[in-house]
């Protein structure tokens, strides 16, 4: 599955991903210590020539799990 983040620090990155989870982590590029968090929207439609993308969207920081 192929996972494209609209909005956040790591904003236009593609990602690929075996998992489904209606949130998804990763380190924060500036941050040290701390994730951003990133969410499915169920209302989003498929992204304009790639019907299998997911969109992910920011949903704010928290600290490393």
């Amino acid at each position: 599955m192929k996972l494209h983040i609209m909005s956040g620090p790591h904003q236009g990155q593609t990602i690929d991903s075996t998992e489904h989870s209606t949130e998804y982590r990763w380190p924060h590029p500036d941050r040290p210590g701390v994730d951003c968090r990133y969410s499915i929207n169920d209302w989003d439609g498929p992204i304009n020539g790639l019907p299998g993308a997911v969109q992910l969207h920011y949903v704010g920081t928290s600290a490393r799990r």
